[in-house]
C-alpha cells in the first residue's frame, strides 16, 4: 500500500499541483458542517478550485460515525455528479465516509461484510484532515455502522492516494475535541507498539507517534502553541500510519459500546480504559517494548488523561455488563496479555461517580 503524503506548514501548497495532476473537471467534497469554514477550509477550496475552473458537489449531510443509510445516500449524489476525483476534508469521520464512498463506488460486496468485487475503476481520493488524532487519512479501512455495531470496512484500495496534513486546519478547534482526539492518537501510537502483529515498520512509526504526541497533547490542549499543534498533527499522521500496519488493541475494542449506546466520543471512550490496560501491560511484561513505554510516559496515565480534561469518572446510567459484553473481540485479540473481561468490569465499576 503506497500513498502519498505531505506534512506541515507548506503542505497545502500541494493541493493545486495533485489536483492538476489528476485534471478534475468535477470534484465531489466530502467535508464537515460548521469546521469546513471556520477552520479555513472553505477558503483554500474556493481559491483552488477557481484557479482549476472545475465544479465541485458537496456531501456534507450525514451524521457523526458513518452509518450505511448515510453511505448509501451519499453513492447516489456521487454517481449522479459524474466526478472524477473526490476530496475529504474534515475529522475522522468526514473521511472515513470519503474513504467508504470511494470504496463503494467501484466495489460490489456487501457493507458489513468481506467479499468485494471490484467493478469499476477507483476514483482518486485525497484526504485532508481538520483534527489531529483519528489518523484515518493514513489508514485503509473505515469505520461504519449498522444498527448501532461497528463495523470495520478493510481493503487496501480504501486508502486514499495522497494525504495533505496542514496544521493550521486544526489550530481553531476547542480544547475538548483536541483532547479527545489528540488522545486517540495516543493510544493508537501505544496500542500499535505493544501490539501482536507489530513490526520493526509499525514500531518506527509507532514510536515517532508517542513521542510526538505525548509531551505535545497537554499544551496543546491547555495553552496552545503552534508548535504544539504541529506536533501533535505530525504525531496523529504517524499514529495512524502504525495502526494500518497493526490495528488497535483492547482500549479500542472497549471503546465501541462507549461511543454507540452512551455518546462518548471516541478518543475519550477509549481513555475510559485505557488506564487499565496500560497498567496491565507494564505490570505483566519485561522488555525493551516496556522499558521505552516506561521512560517517555514518565507521568500516571490516569493524571495525564485527566489533565487534558477528559473525565474517568462513569455515570451510574451506564450498564457496565452491557459494554463488556458488546466489546469487539477481533481488536481485543491484538492485545498482547491474557485477560478475563471481569477484571475490566471490575475496574469499571469502580469508575462510578
Amino acid at each position: 500500500m503506497r500513498q502519498q503524503f505531505f506534512l506541515g506548514d507548506s503542505s497545502i501548497s500541494e493541493l493545486l499541483p495533485v489536483l492538476r495532476r489528476y485534471a478534475p473537471e468535477r470534484i465531489f467534497l466530502v467535508r464537515g458542517k460548521k469546521s469546513y469554514v471556520t477552520c479555513g477550509a472553505a477558503a483554500v477550496m474556493n481559491e483552488v478550485c477557481g484557479i482549476l475552473r472545475c465544479s465541485v458537489t458537496e456531501f456534507y449531510d450525514f451524521e457523526e460515525n458513518p452509518k450505511i443509510e448515510d453511505v448509501r445516500k451519499g453513492l447516489s449524489l456521487l454517481v449522479s455528479s459524474n466526478s472524477s476525483l473526490i476530496v475529504g476534508i474534515g475529522g475522522g469521520s468526514v473521511l472515513d465516509m470519503s474513504k467508504l464512498l470511494r470504496f463503494f463506488y467501484s466495489y460490489s460486496g456487501e457493507a458489513t461484510g468481506c467479499k468485494f468485487l471490484k467493478e469499476k475503476e477507483l476514483l482518486p481520493l485525497i484526504a485532508l484532515p481538520t483534527t489531529a488524532g483519528t489518523g484515518s487519512e493514513a489508514t485503509h479501512f473505515s469505520v461504519l455502522y449498522k444498527d448501532k455495531i461497528k463495523y470495520s470496512v478493510e481493503h487496501t484500495d480504501i486508502l486514499p492516494d495522497v494525504a495533505i496534513v496542514y496544521p493550521p486546519f486544526t489550530y481553531n478547534n476547542p480544547k475538548y475535541l483536541t483532547a479527545c482526539t489528540g488522545f486517540d492518537a495516543l493510544a493508537q501510537g501505544i496500542e500499535s507498539y505493544w501490539n501482536v502483529n507489530a513490526t520493526e515498520e509499525s514500531d518506527e512509526y509507532a514510536k515517532r507517534a508517542i513521542q510526538l504526541l505525548w509531551p505535545n497533547l497537554p499544551v496543546a490542549v491547555n495553552a496552545p502553541t503552534k508548535q504544539a499543534r504541529d506536533k501533535v498533527s505530525e504525531g496523529s499522521y504517524w499514529a495512524g500510519r502504525a495502526i494500518n500496519i497493526t490495528k488497535t488493541t483492547a482500549p479500542h475494542a472497549f471503546s465501541y459500546p462507549f461511543t454507540t449506546y452512551y455518546g462518548y466520543p471516541h478518543g475519550h471512550a477509549v481513555a475510559l480504559t485505557f488506564p487499565f490496560f496500560y497498567k496491565l501491560y507494564i505490570d505483566k511484561t519485561i522488555s525493551r517494548k516496556m522499558l521505552f513505554l516506561k521512560e517517555v510516559l514518565r507521568e500516571d496515565v490516569s493524571d495525564y488523561i485527566e489533565g487534558i480534561g477528559l473525565d474517568l469518572i462513569l455515570k451510574d446510567t451506564i450498564d457496565i455488563s452491557e459494554v463488556v459484553d458488546k466489546c469487539n473481540i477481533s481488536r481485543m485479540r491484538n492485545y498482547p496479555i491474557v485477560f478475563e473481561k471481569e477484571s475490566v468490569f471490575s475496574f469499571l465499576k469502580g469508575k462510578y461517580e
